[in-house]
This record gives C-alpha cells, structure tokens and sequence, in this order.
C-alpha cells in the first residue's frame, strides 16, 4: 500500500539555515549551530516540492516521484530547528559572479607605506575576526557583515580597481606577522572583509561546501576576482552562504 504525500506547504528552511546542492546531496548549514548536514537519498525531489527554501536542480526533475511519508522525513530536521511553520521572511539570496581569476600576489604589492593606522587596523581586524568565531555565530556575524557593508556602501562611492589591490597588498604584507591563512580560512576572510571595510571597500563573503571528501571553504571575492585565495581552489566548492 502507497502512502500518500502530505504537502506541508507551511514548511520552509528556518531563517538561520542556509542550503545548496552538491553531487546529488542537499548540504544544510546551520548558521547558529556552526553545523553542516547532509540530505540524500530517492526523496529529494519530495522535500522539494514540500518545503519552501529547498535547493533545486534540474536533474532533480527526473527523480522518483513516488508517494513517500513526508512527515518521516521532515520530523528529523524539524526537531534540530532546521525546518519551521513559522511565516517568518528569509533573507534575500546575495547573487554572486563565477569565479574566474584571483588577485595576483606580485601585482597586490602595497604602492603607499605601510603607515601606522593602517597597521592599527591590520591588528584590530585580525583581533575582532578571532573574537566573533570565538563568541559568536556565524549567523550573528553574517548578518554584521551584511549591515556593516550596507551600511558604508551608502556612503562610500565606487572603489577603483588601484585601490583594491593596494589594501589587499597591505593586509597581505602584515599577515605572515601575526598568523597563516592555512585552515584558518573563517579567519583570514573575516579579518580581510574587516580590514577592508576600513579602507572604505568592499566584497562579498562566501563559504563554499564540497563533498567526496566533505570539507567547507571561506573566501572573499569581488564580482569574478578572488581577493583571498586562488580561483582555480575555491571553484571546488559549491557556495552555501553569500554576504
């Protein structure tokens, strides 16, 4: 006997969760939890049709469209907070470019001296990106991020592409000072966003998810350039948060 589904059309992705999908899997990422979940299985396109905010793809269109249980399914990631009834609005989606090239270390050498305010705000934004991963989550410090950056945009006009690379070549220098960027990936792209907000610029945080084997990756990137990492690595991963 065939059990029908039940259509929650009240279900949908809790505010502080993100999703993508990725080699046939959905990858959730609480945001308050600091935790990632994988979803597969035959009843992908199920959860699809059920719960607003769930990933889509097109070969999710030729999956079994077989009755399943959605309760079973869905009570799970209900009781760890992931899935809620309440209509509370989710957060528009951040579109960003593919990444397609990554700023030149050679050509992101600082051309201005490396003058004490400058190096002041090299060692403040390094001190405040431990701080927040160390007492806060990831879905306070996004939505910090994300205000800080509307915020200054209002006021800042569009940065050249001189100075850019300037700042980058500054925080570059400094950097081997006080820590390495290898697996402090969370870390080297807040301190960057941070340090670059003080320069009066701007650029989008991503945290990519991979799997076979699952590993997440943090970068910044403005428009297709890569600011903290190289293009040809961070295209592995399959975005799941964009600030």
């Amino acid at each position: 006997m065939q059990v029908s589904v039940r259509v929650h059309a009240q279900l949908r992705l809790a505010t502080h969760v993100r999703a993508c999908h990725c080699d046939g899997q959905v990858i959730l990422l609480d945001l308050r939890r600091n935790k990632y979940l994988g979803v597969g299985g035959p009843n992908l396109q199920a959860l699809a049709n059920a719960i607003e905010g769930w990933p889509r793809w097109p070969e999710l269109e030729t999956a079994s469209t077989d009755p399943v249980d959605i309760d079973s399914l869905t009570a799970p990631l209900i009781a760890q907070g992931l899935l809620t009834t309440q209509p509370s609005p989710r957060p528009s989606s951040a579109t960003h470019e593919e990444a397609t090239c990554s700023l030149n270390a050679d050509d992101a050498s600082p051309r201005t001296a490396l003058d004490g305010h400058r190096i002041y705000r090299f060692l403040a934004s390094a001190a405040s990106a431990s701080l927040r991963l160390r007492f806060r989550s990831l879905h306070a410090i996004a939505i910090d991020v994300a205000a800080r950056r509307a915020q200054r945009v209002q006021h800042a006009g569009p940065a050249s592409p001189e100075a850019l690379v300037d700042a980058v070549g500054v925080y570059q220098t400094l950097r081997p000072l006080i820590f390495t960027a290898h697996d402090r990936c969370l870390h080297d792209s807040l301190a960057l966003a941070h340090f670059l907000a003080g320069e009066g610029l701007f650029a989008q945080w991503i945290i990519g998810v991979r799997t076979r084997p699952f590993g997440a990756h943090a970068w910044l990137q403005r428009g297709a350039v890569v600011l903290s990492d190289q293009h040809e690595y961070v295209r592995q991963f399959q975005p799941i948060l964009v600030v």
